[in-house]
């Protein structure tokens, strides 16, 4: 991944000519077309928000024609991207490339981009990718522009917006039980979380040696840290393993019958649609949110375009093509499919504990509690 030292040469005068000609005739246009399989991709620029059509301006103004993104295989990886490219441009009547390079973890990227900001350089993506707990931990670290999102669409409202404006929360990752549906039965899927404890589970389950989501589910009022260890104490005696909390492959395998906790049930969705015999459950006990989060570093190369996708990916169709790369979106947004399993939840008595950038930020000891349950598990297994 290459770091850029210096501003790139603007292009030729007359590439702006046409990209003012594009912006102009964008603001005279009517509502674009469909994406494909969404509604309607977003309001035309007259019906946009005045700060979209200042962002859009500033980007002409800065020779902004491409806008450079880094992360894992999240949001479809470079076949992604594309979709997204192709989404943004419709959107706003652009011509804007968006470069993708493979980049390496959330957390590792987070560092990096830290080091690059605070070296004054220009940061490797123009917009972050990170979870609530990595959000979270750049609060205080003035790597990412303070902006307020709200003024993007009337969608963006305070609730999503994370901590001194640095980031915006753009899809939830609920995390359950993994289970194989050819393995078992309908009448013994895990009603509670206690109900993995069963002696018949012994050997055939597994868990994970990060242990998890297990500090947020004991954040939950049914549980707290003393009743999680006990859980957690016991749960490393009756499983057989521990493998990612991502590695549903274990379990539609038949390696495992089931994963406790896994990482979300977003990743079952992608491996259902595949044809694998998994399905996800989420006892009404352990329901917890977080969320993938979106924000622009301070020396990011293209700030304007970067807010702009940023707004893409939180719009209607932006959100569908989300669900349709990810199978996740953020519930709490008109025209979510994601929703379907909070209502579902709530139904139950399940009212999800959102564990959000202002949560972690709350409960510090999280992170020890964490380190702790991840110690017994793994210790169990030694």
């Amino acid at each position: 991944m290459r770091l850029r030292q210096a501003m790139k040469a603007p292009p030729a005068r007359g590439s702006w000519a046409l990209l003012a000609s594009l912006l102009l005739a964008s603001c005279a246009s009517e509502a674009p077309a469909a994406a494909p399989g969404g509604s309607a991709t977003a309001s035309s620029p007259q019906q946009a928000s005045s700060e979209v059509q200042r962002l859009l301006a500033a980007a002409t103004a800065a020779h902004e024609t491409e806008l450079d993104v880094s992360w894992g295989a999240t949001f479809g990886a470079a076949a992604g991207i594309k979709q997204f490219e192709e989404l943004f441009n419709r959107m706003y009547g652009l011509s804007v490339k968006i470069n993708y390079t493979p980049g390496p973890s959330m957390t590792d990227m987070a560092g990096k981009v830290t080091q690059e900001v605070n070296a004054g350089q220009h940061s490797s993506t123009d917009v972050l990718l990170g979870t609530e707990s990595h959000y979270a931990a750049l609060v205080d670290r003035n790597v990412m522009e303070e902006y307020d999102y709200t003024k993007l669409s009337s969608r963006i409202t305070p609730e999503i917006v994370a901590p001194r404006n640095i980031g915006v929360e753009v899809g939830g990752i609920v995390g359950g039980i993994a289970y194989n549906t050819s393995l078992v039965k309908a009448a013994d899927v895990p009603r509670k979380l206690e109900d993995v404890l069963e002696p018949k589970w012994k050997g055939k389950i597994a868990s994970n040696p990060d242990a998890a989501l297990f500090d947020r589910v004991s954040a939950r009022s049914e549980w707290g840290t003393d009743k999680m260890m006990d859980f957690v104490t016991k749960l490393s005696a009756n499983v057989g393993g521990l493998v990612r909390c991502d590695d549903n492959q274990s379990v539609f395998s038949g390696q495992y019958l089931m994963t406790v906790l896994n990482c979300g049930s977003y990743q079952v969705r992608r491996d259902q649609a595949k044809g694998a015999p998994i399905a996800h459950t989420i006892p009404p006990d352990t329901a917890t949110v977080g969320f993938f989060h979106l924000g622009v570093p301070r020396t990011a190369s293209h700030p304007n375009l970067a807010k702009l996708f940023i707004n893409m990916m939180l719009s209607e169709s932006g959100q569908h093509q989300m669900y349709a790369l990810e199978y996740t979106d953020h519930y709490a947004l008109p025209g979510s499919q994601s929703v379907k399993e909070i209502d579902e939840l709530r139904a139950k008595g399940g009212e999800p504990l959102q564990v959000n950038a202002a949560f972690i930020l709350a409960h510090p000891a999280l992170k020890d509690v964490g380190r702790q349950f991840a110690e017994v598990l793994r210790k169990g297994r030694t």
